[in-house]
């Protein structure tokens, strides 16, 4: 756990070597820093107050305290009023007239929670990747061609890459996985919502979006509340204290949950399309094609069909993710390198490369 928690400091250094794509950094680095910062202002009383303010005379600070341990609530037919929404006097007696409300002492958890979650895939395959595309390329970066990059060093990488025939497959798969487990995240992360605001989430920005005078969130996200006291006198009598109650850190939280709606449906739809492409990457070899001649600035079409017909969707992958991170006229003569040893009729090498410390 202590490693989980030093990977987060991660969130906020500028990465020389990409291991994810932008849609994968979308959810263990924009969404964890934004919930983390929804759970912070929560929780700064200095900032916004104390998260509830009972209207009474007596005993104050006692009945602040129950009435924010044990909830508020509101009344449900009186939502409508466009002036005090919630604060009927009507029928307390009956349960099914009112809405308790509990949820806002989570709040600042839940967000929390949700960022450990939003995080997991993203350590899931830093542990998987184990450095391996660091090793490959830590000395090739940089924007002008490097002293490192040589004859020595092109063969040796010809060499990792044409030698190690499925033994990529499984990096593969797991970065395939760590990107499901994104998707099917945001999905359950809505799921989850929508219990933590009784079944109001999913429906929350259109809502929002098309209210006129009254506020629909105001059954969800009320900033006046009611709440019953009750105190019992030196004779044994039960005085009844019905407490006016403002939640100031609702109207954060109706804007916290407004942008997270939003952006859980922006971060759904664009993980959606990317495992569509993550598909058509490992499934469709024509798709290889064209990515490599893209990313090497227009491959010649027979020179690179040559090389993804040679090497599996595993090593394409780890060769795709070094075109991402080392200079463009590098990777194109690593590449037509590549192609150079398959097209050989005799084996161009021996004592091939096993591992990526050999490179």
């Amino acid at each position: 756990m202590i490693d989980f928690l030093k990977s987060i400091k991660s969130l906020i250094k500028v990465e020389k070597i990409h291991t994810e794509n932008n849609v994968f950094k979308l959810h263990y680095k924009v969404t964890v820093i934004l919930l983390l910062a929804f759970s912070v202002l929560l929780t700064s009383k200095q900032y916004f107050g104390d998260p509830i303010d009972c209207d009474v005379e007596d005993r104050k600070e006692v009945i602040d305290t129950f009435c924010w341990i044990y909830g508020t609530f509101i009344v449900k037919k009186s939502l409508k009023d466009k002036n005090m929404p919630g604060l009927g006097l009507e029928v307390l007696e009956d349960p099914s007239a009112i809405t308790r409300q509990f949820y806002y002492q989570w709040v600042c958890i839940a967000f929390c929670v949700q960022a450990l979650i939003f995080y997991l895939p993203r350590y899931l395959w830093k542990t998987w990747e184990g450095g391996r595309l660091r090793l490959l390329v830590k000395d090739l970066m940089g924007p002008v061609t490097t002293p490192d990059w040589n004859s020595a060093t092109k063969d040796k990488l010809v060499k990792y890459f044409l030698n190690g025939r499925y033994s990529h497959n499984m990096y593969a798969v797991r970065y395939c996985f760590c990107e499901i487990l994104n998707f099917v995240n945001v999905i359950a992360q809505i799921y989850f919502m929508d219990w933590f605001t009784s079944g109001k989430f999913t429906i929350y920005g259109i809502a929002y979006a098309s209210y006129n005078l009254v506020n629909p969130m105001n059954a969800v996200f009320p900033k006046v509340t009611k709440c019953t006291y009750y105190k019992y006198g030196p004779s044994g009598g039960v005085n009844k204290i019905d407490a006016l109650c403002i939640l100031p850190l609702n109207v954060l939280n109706e804007k916290f949950f407004l942008v997270l709606w939003y952006w859980l449906l922006f971060l759904l739809i664009v993980s959606f399309f990317s495992l569509i492409y993550r598909a058509l990457f490992l499934f469709v070899p024509k798709f290889r094609v064209y990515l490599l001649r893209a990313q090497t600035r227009n491959l010649d079409k027979k020179k690179a069909k040559a090389v993804i017909d040679h090497i599996t969707y595993g090593d394409f992958f780890l060769l795709y993710k070094v075109g991402k991170n080392v200079n463009p006229i590098l990777y194109k003569d690593l590449v037509t390198g590549m192609h150079d040893s398959i097209v050989s009729k005799e084996p161009p090498y021996t004592n091939y490369p096993q591992t990526v410390n050999e490179v």
